[in-house]
C-alpha cells in the first residue's frame, strides 16, 4: 500500500511538473514576444519565397531581429507540425508578435501588398522589369499574359499586346502574385478609369480607339507639362490630316527597343513601322502607357493650326505654324543652349 502510495506521487509530481512545463512553453511561445533589441517598436517585413525551408525562414526571422532564438522557433513549428506548411509571401511583423502569431500569419498566408506606383509612360518592358524587381513577379509569365490572344479578345484590342493599355497608377500587388492576375488588374483599370466620351470624341477626330490610345502614348512620351498636351496633341493631328510625317522622336526610341543615349541623325532612318520619320500615320500601336491627361488630350485637341513644335530644354517647347518658322526657332534655341 505503501508503495503504491509513493508511486502515485511520484506520478503527481511528474504530472504536475509536466503540465507547468507545457503551460510555461505555451506562455513562452503564445503570448510572450521575444524581439531582439534591433527591432525597436515599429513594423518590419519580410519575404518568404516559395519553397524556403523553416530553418531558413528562421534564420530571416533571427537576421531582422524578430525572434530571439532561431532554434525555438523552428522546434515550435514541427513541434506544431507546420516545418512544410509556410506559405510565400511579404508579411508584416510588430515588436508585440509572439512565436506563434508569427507561425500563424506566415502559415495561413496573411501577407501584406506592396503599393507598387507604376509611372505614367513606361512601356511593358519597363513595367515587367520594374514588377519583377519590386514584388518577385514571374517576368516571363508577365511578357505570356501581355500578349494572351484571349485577354486581348475579351477586351476587344486590336494591338497584340497591352502595350499603352496598362493604367499607370498606384496598385496593391502582393509578392509573387500571379502574372496573369496582376495584368488583367492592371487592363481593367485603364479601362474603367477612361476619360469620359473617350471613343465617341476620337471617332469625331477620324480616330479609332486604338488609334486614340496610340496618340495619347505619343502625347506621352513629347510632353512635359500638362498644358501642352492638348497643343502637342493638336499638332499630330493636324499633321496627319495634311499626310505630313509625324516625325516623333520617341517613336524611333521605341522602334530601336529604347536607347541610352541621344538620339542621332542617322537613327531616324531606322527601318521600323514604328518610326514616324519612315512611315506616314500612326505607328501600329501604342509606344508606352499614356496617363489620364494624355488620354484626355488625345480627345481634346485645341483648335490651334500648329505644325510643328521643338523642346526648350526646359520641358516647354515652342510652337510654330510654318517650317519657316519652325527652322528659326530649332536654331534659336540651339544658340540658346551653345551660349548657356
Amino acid at each position: 500500500m505503501f508503495g503504491f502510495e509513493r508511486s502515485l506521487k511520484s506520478y503527481l509530481k511528474i504530472a504536475l511538473v509536466s503540465a507547468a512545463l507545457i503551460f510555461v512553453y505555451y506562455v513562452y511561445a503564445y503570448h510572450i514576444p521575444h524581439p531582439r533589441d534591433e527591432f525597436r517598436d515599429e513594423t518590419r517585413y519580410i519575404i518568404v519565397k516559395r519553397g524556403e525551408s523553416l530553418s531558413v525562414i528562421a534564420s530571416h526571422l533571427g537576421q531582422l531581429g524578430a525572434i530571439s532564438s532561431k532554434t525555438d522557433f523552428i522546434l515550435f513549428g514541427k513541434i506544431l507540425g507546420k516545418a512544410s506548411g509556410m506559405k510565400s509571401g511579404r508579411y508584416a511583423l510588430k515588436p508585440s508578435y509572439s512565436m506563434a502569431k508569427i507561425m500563424g500569419i506566415i502559415t495561413r498566408g496573411e501577407a501584406a501588398p506592396f503599393n507598387v506606383a507604376i509611372p505614367e509612360g513606361y512601356t511593358l518592358a519597363e513595367i515587367g522589369r520594374l514588377l519583377e524587381y519590386s514584388v518577385g513577379l514571374d517576368l516571363e509569365g508577365f511578357k505570356i499574359s501581355v500578349a494572351d490572344p484571349d485577354l486581348l479578345d475579351s477586351l476587344e484590342i486590336e494591338g497584340e499586346n497591352l502595350e499603352g493599355y496598362l493604367a499607370p497608377s498606384t496598385y496593391n500587388f502582393f509578392y509573387e502574385e500571379s502574372a496573369e492576375r496582376v495584368v488583367r488588374k492592371m487592363a481593367e483599370y485603364f479601362f474603367a478609369s477612361l476619360p469620359d466620351s473617350f471613343e465617341m470624341k476620337a471617332n469625331r477626330l477620324g480616330l479609332t480607339f486604338h488609334e486614340a490610345v496610340t496618340l495619347a502614348s505619343l502625347i506621352e512620351e513629347e510632353a512635359m507639362i500638362d498644358a501642352e498636351r492638348p497643343v502637342i496633341a493638336a499638332v499630330f493631328l493636324n499633321r496627319l490630316k495634311k499626310r505630313m510625317r509625324l516625325e516623333c522622336d520617341p517613336t524611333v526610341i521605341y522602334a530601336m527597343g529604347g536607347l541610352s543615349r541621344p538620339l542621332l541623325k542617322n537613327d531616324l532612318k531606322f527601318p521600323s513601322p514604328y518610326n514616324t520619320y519612315q512611315i506616314y500615320g500612326l505607328p501600329p500601336g501604342p509606344i508606352s502607357c499614356p496617363g489620364i491627361a494624355s488620354l484626355s488630350s488625345a480627345v481634346n485637341p485645341t483648335d490651334d493650326g500648329y505644325l510643328f513644335f521643338v523642346a526648350r530644354g526646359d520641358g516647354t517647347h515652342e510652337f510654330s505654324y510654318t517650317l519657316k518658322d519652325h527652322v528659326n526657332a530649332t536654331n534659336r534655341i540651339k544658340r540658346t543652349r551653345n551660349a548657356g
